[in-house]
């Protein structure tokens, strides 16, 4: 979950390319953040708890260095636990992304050898196992050797200031090397180097990378042999990283779904029509995912059920007892924002065990559950800085409808309803309405309390929208699906309790309505969000008739409800307390 940047270059200063590119990458991890560079013939670090946000650097300037922004998993958030960490000569330093899950053994067998460690972290065992297969072998040999002794899912990069040489290894956690003219970086994504290279080269699990001022070399870590990568092209722009007058990202990733739903299907035309056709073939289907992925899979398994396909939701981290139902000739579709959420991953690696057919649903290119899937859909909204996912949540939920409509209906029908939506969406998404979401904001934002309902469509809506506000606001946001009122949940509605009702002039209207009316009658403070108003709302944000895809408009204003909520509580929204934007550790 920690963000890592590494740079080599004589063009400019590493030390402000490292140090602003974590800050690209805080929403990764914010406990604590530190940078080691060369400075003369020694390592200089500089290590601090908090944000780096709004922090100032005093290193000097140097070209070559290491740097991470950490979300802390063993040992507490100390400046003696921040990264990096220095092995005892103080000439090779580490960062680290990941857990090491044997770390313990492995430092009583470093301390019997005196080694001195000076924090209570699994990272500093690298540092020092290093340093003691340095003894004998080359940066390359003790690095490789110290991280086959590992166990668990890391990406570790070292630097060495005798040969001015980073050396960087991956299994499960992700890692990206950017290919300037005479200069290289590293990453735990691109968005650190964007201004500097659009070519890059992913490294796989079980891959390594070593990098000098002369160039870049690939090994397998198991072999040690040299391998060919191939470099390829993004096409994020550096300003896409960049709130372009927005207060936050999370408010700019929410306005942005005007283009982003509708740029989903109109780039991914081809993929969406032979992929409807495999799945038009197979024997059966599960879509899968964690948090918001898992409630758009949910979305999904609606979505197929309107169009007479069965599709099981299953969250990725209760995949196991169901995976020896999918095997060949079944289709697993993953669902993911980052493409590196370690319980997806495992839950892919199962079903492509079994002989499934793995197609994912990522934003993220080059990611680990990109190249394991058969078919990737990249669903094309664009970077997503904050924390919570927004766009790419909508973005996947319309391709997750296309495709299950594309079993009845052609590709220009869907396109047009997609556009048509888009079309909806940016003329409702105006100053006026925020104004409205705004104003309910302000009567919700002292309450300790938000129960949330929907039915059909909706029900994975209200989910949604309630992992938002708790996400943003640190509200206790309660969802359930309508028809479960009567069988315990009515018990918690008081005086003034607030509930949010979701809903869609659907068969299922009159159902949710009866649902709110049983909670108004008992003191309950009704929240409408639906295309229409009704006496059995107390107030309402009121959202465009889009038949299906209302769905999408009602999880918006939970977005921008959330957004708003969390603001006014005084909340980071792009950094939500104890969350990191990739959940790369099981």
């Amino acid at each position: 979950m920690c963000g890592i940047v590494g740079a080599i270059s004589h063009k400019r200063n590493v030390t402000d390319v490292i140090f602003d590119g974590l800050k690209k990458l805080e929403y990764r991890g914010y406990d604590s953040w530190g940078v080691a560079i060369k400075e003369n013939n020694s390592i200089a670090i500089e290590k601090h708890i908090g944000k780096i946000g709004n922090a100032k650097i005093t290193l000097a300037t140097s070209h070559i260095g290491i740097g991470h922004t950490r979300w802390a998993t063993h040992g507490g958030v100390t400046q003696e636990n921040a990264h990096p960490h220095l092995d005892c000569t103080k000439k090779i330093v580490v960062v680290h992304n990941g857990i090491v899950e044997n770390y313990e053994d492995l430092k009583a067998q470093l301390i019997a050898k005196n080694h001195v460690f000076l924090s209570q972290t699994d990272t500093e065992v690298i540092a020092h196992a290093i340093e003691e297969e340095r003894k004998s072998k080359d940066l390359k040999s003790a690095v490789l050797d110290t991280f086959s002794m590992l166990s668990g899912s890391n990406a570790i990069v070292v630097l060495d200031i005798e040969t001015e040489e980073i050396a960087a290894c991956r299994n499960g956690s992700p890692l990206v090397v950017g290919l300037g003219i005479d200069e290289f970086f590293l990453g735990s994504d691109v968005t650190p180097f964007l201004s500097f290279t659009t070519s890059v080269v992913y490294l796989d699990d079980g891959e390594a990378v070593s990098i000098n001022a002369t160039g870049v070399h690939f090994f397998d870590t198991a072999t040690k042999q040299e391998k060919q990568k191939h470099a390829e092209n993004i096409d994020w722009k550096a300003q896409d990283i960049e709130k372009d007058g927005f207060p936050h990202f999370l408010l700019k990733e929410i306005m942005e779904q005007k283009t982003t739903i509708q740029k989903s299907i109109i780039q991914n035309k081809q993929q969406l029509q032979l992929l409807a056709s495999t799945l038009s073939q197979a024997k059966q289907i599960a879509i899968i995912g964690c948090g918001t992925a898992y409630y758009c899979s949910l979305l999904g398994q609606y979505f197929f059920s309107q169009n007479n396909v069965f599709a099981q939701a299953i969250q990725a981290n209760e995949f196991s007892p169901f995976a020896p139902f999918y095997t060949k000739g079944s289709v697993i579709i993953c669902v993911s924002q980052s493409g590196e959420t370690a319980d997806t991953l495992l839950a892919a690696k199962r079903g492509k065990q079994n002989g499934t057919t793995i197609v994912s649903l990522v934003n993220a290119r080059g990611s680990s559950l990109e190249r394991l899937s058969d078919i990737c859909i990249p669903v094309a909204a664009g970077p997503e800085i904050a924390v919570i996912s927004t766009k790419a949540f909508t973005a996947q939920a319309a391709i997750l409808y296309a495709l299950s409509f594309l079993q009845n209906s052609s590709y220009e029908n869907i396109e047009k309803q997609i556009s048509a939506y888009s079309d909806q969406l940016s003329a409702w998404l105006t100053d006026k309405t925020l104004e409205t979401i705004i104003s309910i904001a302000k009567k919700l934002i002292d309450h300790d309390h938000i129960y949330l309902i929907g039915k059909y469509l909706n029900f994975p809506a209200a989910l949604e929208v309630g992992l938002k506000i708790k996400e943003t606001s640190y509200i206790h946001a309660e969802s359930f699906a309508a028809g479960e009122l009567k069988h315990g949940v009515i018990a918690l509605i008081e005086h003034d309790t607030p509930c949010i009702v979701l809903a869609s002039n659907d068969d299922y209207k009159q159902d949710v309505l009866s649902s709110a009316s049983e909670i108004k009658s008992r003191g309950g403070c009704i929240i409408g969000i639906a295309p229409f108003n009704t006496n059995e709302f107390s107030m309402s944000i009121q959202t465009p008739d889009s038949g299906h895809l209302t769905v999408l408009t009602n999880c918006i204003v939970g977005q921008l409800l959330g957004y708003y909520l969390g603001v006014g509580r005084g909340a980071d929204p792009d950094k939500p307390r104890n969350l990191a934007k990739s959940v790369t550790v099981k």
